[in-house]
């Protein structure tokens, strides 16, 4: 296709090029005003004719006609109950629909008790990022394997190509406030100093008491562009008495079961700003590297919208926490279930309808 001002002046100049004289359109499709679809001789390529023509006055550029193509979607069939909902507006499907970018470019920060990088759901994609309490890597509770492959893993994961790093807090089932913000710090540094603040999320599938450094820390990561998914925790309660759940720059998510009603053990309360599936959840298992382990809980919860939130940021070009947290509850599904306490009763969803 060239681009130019001159019809007549053109003329001369690609008549050693062209098989035949300039159309204005591609088959039965008009070209755009000023511009000729030019069908080359033989052996005769784009490259050659612009190399030519770009010393030609009113020439303005030259290029070959191009396929383009729509991206496309992916259907996940048979998907876990908790991934299927992530795309459908009524509880009971089976199917995970999502785009094919699938958080490609995109890092969750899983703040935990380490992952099994060799499992086969992370295809290679953790990278041992900072342990705070010392030692070795390996998760010896299964909690952060299972964390990680709700958020990224290739069969139980919403961001199926987010890179996914491993920050680990805790030594066992158990680990202090300080090692915990240690963890946190040393992520919210590396998402700044890799310039990865539009494409990376700190999941924290932890809960303790209420704690204003926990929730400080958190609004400092918002203020630098950083955003965290905590979850609402499980302790049948008011999240605002739990940290971080009550830290209000994070997005707290809360739990709902296969029906997507309210799980027995999740906290409640207008601190939580969405629900997402938390009840028998499949992911990855840190016995093996094979090995699935079903799980329940507000951890469970939380990685589903962190999931889904580096989804977005691929697919959408979201910038910052402020819009990403903004387009998640506007995605959501409102009204389809009923919480405790002034919960909202939004459902976390990806934008692709699904059915059943």
């Amino acid at each position: 296709m060239v681009n130019f001002n001159n019809f007549a002046a053109i003329i001369a100049a690609i008549a050693p090029f062209a098989a035949s004289a300039p159309a204005r359109q591609a088959g039965s499709v008009p070209s755009v005003e000023g511009k000729f679809v030019v069908t080359l001789k033989s052996g005769i390529t784009a490259r050659e004719v612009d190399s030519h023509m770009k010393w030609v006055d009113n020439v303005i550029n030259v290029e070959p006609e191009q396929i383009y193509t729509l991206d496309g979607l992916t259907t996940q069939l048979d998907a876990p109950w908790g991934l299927a909902s992530m795309s459908s507006r009524t509880a009971g499907s089976s199917v995970y629909m999502y785009d094919t970018t699938a958080g490609e470019g995109t890092y969750a920060y899983i703040i935990d008790s380490g992952i099994n990088v060799d499992h086969e759901e992370f295809e290679g994609r953790v990278y041992q990022g900072h342990n705070a309490i010392g030692g070795d890597f390996e998760d010896t509770s299964g909690h952060g394997t299972h964390v990680a492959g709700i958020v990224g893993g290739k069969t139980f994961g919403v961001a199926k190509r987010a890179g996914i790093i491993d920050v680990k807090v805790f030594s066992g089932s158990s680990t202090t406030t300080s090692i915990i913000l240690e963890g946190y710090q040393w992520a919210v540094n590396d998402i700044i100093y890799n310039r990865r603040q539009s494409r990376a999320v700190i999941n924290m599938s932890l809960s303790g008491g209420a704690s204003a450094a926990y929730n400080d820390a958190v609004a400092a990561a918002f203020e630098a562009g950083v955003l965290t998914v905590v979850a609402a925790g499980n302790n049948r309660a008011p999240a605002s008495t739990r940290s971080p759940a009550s830290a209000p720059q994070a997005i707290t998510v809360g739990a709902v079961d296969a029906s997507w009603r309210e799980a027995a053990y999740s906290n409640y309360g207008d601190v939580v700003d969405v629900l997402a599936p938390g009840s028998r959840i499949p992911s990855a298992s840190f016995e093996s590297n094979v090995a699935v382990a079903t799980h329940s809980g507000t951890s469970m919860a939380a990685p589903h919208v962190a999931g889904l939130a580096l989804y977005l940021a691929a697919l959408e070009n979201i910038n910052d926490p402020v819009s990403l947290t903004a387009r998640i509850l506007e995605l959501a599904t409102a009204g389809a279930t009923t919480f405790n306490e002034g919960t909202p009763s939004l459902v976390a969803f990806n934008g692709v309808v699904s059915g059943k």
